[in-house]
């Protein structure tokens, strides 16, 4: 019974053992598959001779590197064996200083760069064209609208202009007004004027200077109760023909427009410095814009302006700057500028809707425009021919007024030969044809005072007409208008606020008085020309990682395949290409400082580079600079 026991605890005792022998080998063949890493370094150190063979002679300086993975170093040339890239020489122990500019530096194989889609551009000078967006607001012309004030107290009998709305040319009647006063003015005029035409040519000096005098100051409180020459010549007409003095005075319209305002009724009494009427010329309409704050220093006066409506077919307006205000609005942060836009159709309302677009060129050297403190030189207007063929006139009104002949035929040559600019012009082609017959055909050799001051009659008449449409500039003197009630009612321009009547010469040389001045215009802005040159080096939008005050981007090394510089940047603001055939991408940065015209920038995958540099120890593209120049390259 016992030895079978004992046979029995043996047969187990084997079977245990056994298996503790195969749980053994399982156990050793582990350890051994785990720190085979380690048994291979132990070997190696054991066995390796305190000297390599290749090194009894000489010891190398020299060894090999990943430039993707630093920690990978070899003695001799080969592949890494993590990224298969061929491995970089340099000095034991030396750090790889980047070249200037170059905050770090990623390499990648051929295969990883096919992968990745990495494209590179060439970067070169373009025209650039920033685009400024603004919302606006079309509005009245303030030097097209006229508040006729009443001038002079009385009863409204009878109203030509009766509704709102209605459209009227210079000159028009607007309402007829009873008034004491100017009736009892239109007497002592119309008398006045008598007594001097009816003068002996041997009277007093003394009583025909008084004479005059009276007539020259009764005709010019007409004149400031808003009288026009042509009225005048109605008056003078009417008690020429009939002897009567008119009970009424009528209110004339001194501009072409819609009456836009109406506070008068037939029968109502108007008090002095009411306004009866407002008349706007809407042929030309301002539109006010208002500039976001970055986009001021862009904007200089003379930029074009485009123009869209809503609700207006796809018709290009034009407009340009005319005024740009000296504060911006503290609420808003926008600086209010002006824009004068054409409305020749009358299709432009005031108090549309508007967008406003300023296509600004961004310059070569600078990313903004300084804006403009004056406004840029005004090519010659109509205002400042017509200025300029108004001396030569004057030379000839002043010689006359002296009962002199020389120099009046020479000058009138003259002025005609200054007014040619406007002889392409439909609106003063007209004009200036009447003034050529007269000088060169009806005046010939004329050398006769008396037919030279006739046909300056005609002359003065013309330029009148046509100085009232091409206004003066106003950095001129004031051009005035006087009236001779003499003969034929000639009119006449001087600048002196004193008469000085080339008609009657040295007889009645006072004899006449002021009546109207010319407008006086105020020098146009000229639209910005196109700059010649304008052309800058520009980067691609996609090509630029965006981090904050260190703007980046990744350019092909040159001389290392595979291999990309991570460089800093300055840049403008971001413009538009003023060429069509750019592509789809068609934005760009101005570069002022990191880059060259030549460089490869890469467009796309320049997010993968810097997601691999920065997996590879190659700093924040947000950080600084200067830390990143002098790491080990990789």
């Amino acid at each position: 019974m016992s030895s079978n026991v004992l046979r029995n605890a043996w047969a187990v005792t084997k079977v245990f053992l056994a298996r503790l022998r195969f749980l053994a080998v399982f156990l050793v063949a582990a350890l051994v598959v785990g720190y085979w890493d380690t048994i291979q370094n132990y070997v190696d150190k054991w066995t390796r001779p305190p000297v390599a063979p290749d090194m009894l002679t000489q010891v190398s300086d020299i060894e090999y590197y990943c430039v993707m993975h630093p920690n990978v170093i070899r003695s001799e040339p080969g592949d890494c064996p993590i990224c298969g890239m061929p491995l970089a020489k340099r000095k034991k122990g030396e750090k790889v200083e980047l070249p200037g500019g170059v905050l770090a530096r990623v390499q990648l194989t051929p295969r990883r760069i096919a992968l990745a889609g990495v494209q590179t551009a060439t970067i070169a000078p373009r025209d650039l064209i920033r685009e400024i967006r603004a919302a606006a607001t079309l509005d009245y012309d303030e030097t097209r609208v006229a508040q006729l004030s009443a001038r002079v107290a009385g009863r409204a009998d009878e109203l030509y202009v009766k509704s709102l709305g209605q459209q009227v040319k210079a000159g028009d009647p607007l309402y007829s007004i009873y008034s004491p006063e100017v009736y009892t003015a239109q007497r002592e005029y119309l008398s006045a004027r008598k007594r001097v035409r009816d003068l002996a040519t041997d009277v007093n000096d003394d009583l025909r200077h008084d004479m005059i005098q009276v007539y020259n100051a009764s005709m010019q409180k007409l004149v400031l109760w808003g009288a026009t020459s042509a009225d005048l010549d109605r008056l003078d007409q009417q008690f020429d023909q009939t002897g009567a003095v008119p009970t009424h005075f009528v209110v004339t319209s001194p501009m072409a427009g819609i009456v836009v305002k109406k506070g008068i009724f037939e029968g109502s009494y108007v008090q002095t410095g009411e306004i009866p009427y407002t008349i706007a010329d809407l042929s030309n309409l301002w539109l006010q814009v208002r500039i976001y704050e970055p986009d001021v220093p862009l904007v200089s006066l003379g930029e074009p302006v485009a123009i869209s409506v809503a609700g207006r077919s796809a018709e290009a307006l034009v407009g340009k700057i005319t005024f740009l205000a000296f504060q911006l609005d503290p609420v808003t942060r926008t600086l209010a500028a002006r824009v004068e836009v054409p409305n020749p159709g009358l299709s432009l309302r005031p108090g549309l809707f508007a967008d406003a677009t300023i296509r600004v060129p961004v310059l070569p050297g600078r990313a903004a425009r300084t804006p403009a403190t004056t406004a840029p030189a005004a090519v010659p207007n109509a205002a400042a021919i017509f200025q300029a063929a108004l001396e030569p006139y004057l030379v000839a009104q002043g010689a006359l007024s002296q009962d002199k002949t020389q120099g009046v035929v020479e000058a009138l040559h003259q002025m005609v030969a200054q007014l040619e600019p406007l002889k392409d012009n439909a609106d003063y082609a007209p004009g200036y044809q009447r003034l050529v017959e007269l000088v060169h055909v009806t005046l010939g050799g004329a050398a006769d005072v008396e037919k030279l001051r006739n046909l300056f009659r005609k002359i003065s008449a013309e330029m009148i007409a046509l100085g009232k449409s091409t206004g003066v500039p106003d950095t001129a003197p004031p051009a005035r208008v006087f009236r001779c009630p003499m003969g034929e009612k000639p009119n006449w321009i001087q600048y002196a606020t004193t008469t000085v009547n080339p008609y009657q010469g040295q007889k009645m040389l006072t004899c006449g008085a002021q009546i109207d001045t010319l407008p006086r215009i105020a020098a146009p802005v000229a639209t910005r020309p196109e700059s010649a040159g304008t052309r800058i080096l520009a980067v691609p939008r996609s090509a630029v990682i965006l981090a904050g005050s260190h703007n980046v981007v990744f350019v092909a090394n040159a001389e290392l395949e595979g291999v990309f510089d991570m460089r800093g940047v300055k840049l403008g603001p971001l413009a538009g290409t003023a060429n069509a055939g750019d592509g789809a991408d068609a934005d760009y940065y101005p570069v002022l400082e990191g880059l060259q015209a030549g460089d490869h920038v890469v467009t796309a995958g320049a997010f993968l580079l810097d997601a691999e540099n920065r997996l590879n120890g190659g700093g924040s593209t947000a950080a600084p600079a200067t830390p990143a120049a002098t790491q080990p390259a990789g």
